[in-house]
């Protein structure tokens, strides 16, 4: 049996189409369990409202995408685990595709596909992850963050951190999961759509500076991993570092452009007229 964790947190206009698709997994034995990470009193009542469709319904305070992962998967009674955010979704058939292969292959320890990232759910583009093997997921992830897995080896690898609040929690659960020798498995066909939401640049920049502490945490947590790559840790690194400096730069000339702009455009403004003026006095002088 598979046990499908849905996490929700205030996304009540989303959990109608989650429900819908989860109950749509073709395979023999499911269960569904929600799991709700703090929502306000409105999204609860709407919650409330699709209890005939859940399994299991598990509330508590928010705690963060990891905690409420670990939540429904303590809980779940199956063997595999499908989890996904309460807005995206998977299409009927990836659960019968993604248990068969889970089933056959002891060596594969996490199964997803290629996604569709969109804002309408008919346009995007079509995200297709690398999988592998640990030394694929070093640096970055290599597979979507809603995946089927089974729970003894969630158990195994110690299930997601929940130190990790928001962001980076999958890649470094997988990068447990996989290491030493699991192999993740991506089905090249899209199964998977991947609801974008639109974020300020604020917002962006913010999540930006958050990513490098969190990173800097995944590395040293991991030492015994990253210990084996040192060079390529440090290529990684230095690879940021470079990164970051070409973005400063990017900006620093940004900057005095608009500063250029702003100062000398109103003085090139005077001079052209201080020329017509002088111009016109020099019109006006007779020559005798």
């Amino acid at each position: 049996m598979i046990s499908i964790v849905i996490t929700y947190f205030n996304s009540s206009e989303f959990i109608n189409r989650a429900l819908y698709y989860a109950h749509l997994q073709k395979v023999v034995e499911k269960e569904i369990i929600v799991v709700d990470d703090g929502s306000d009193n409105n999204n609860k009542k709407i919650l409330s409202q699709y209890a005939d469709l859940i399994d299991l319904l598990i509330t508590q305070k928010n705690k963060g995408q990891a905690a409420a992962r670990n939540a429904g998967i303590s809980k779940a009674t199956g063997d595999f685990i499908l989890n996904w955010d309460v807005d995206d979704y998977f299409e009927a058939e990836f659960s019968s595709e993604a248990l068969k292969i889970l089933e056959e292959k002891s060596n594969i320890k996490l199964v997803s596909s290629y996604a569709l990232r969109t804002s309408n759910e008919i346009s995007g583009e079509l995200i297709k992850p690398l999988g592998g093997n640990y030394q694929n997921f070093l640096f970055e992830n290599a597979a979507l963050g809603s995946a089927m897995f089974r729970k003894l080896d969630w158990e195994n690898a110690g299930g997601y951190d929940e130190k990790i609040k928001v962001g980076y929690e999958d890649w470094d659960f997988y990068l447990r999961l996989l290491y030493p020798k699991g192999e993740a498995f991506i089905i090249p066909e899209q199964l998977f759509t991947y609801h974008r939401h639109p974020e300020s640049t604020t917002s962006l920049i913010l999540r930006e500076r958050s990513a490098l502490i969190k990173r800097k945490y995944i590395y040293k947590k991991n030492e015994t991993i990253y210990q084996q790559h040192y060079p390529e840790l440090i290529d990684d690194v230095f690879y940021r570092l470079e990164r970051e400096e070409q973005e400063r730069y990017k900006n620093l000339e940004r900057i005095e452009y608009k500063i250029g702009y702003y100062i000398l455009n109103p003085l090139r403004k005077l001079k052209k007229h201080f020329t017509y003026f002088r111009k016109g006095l020099t019109s006006k002088v007779v020559v005798k």
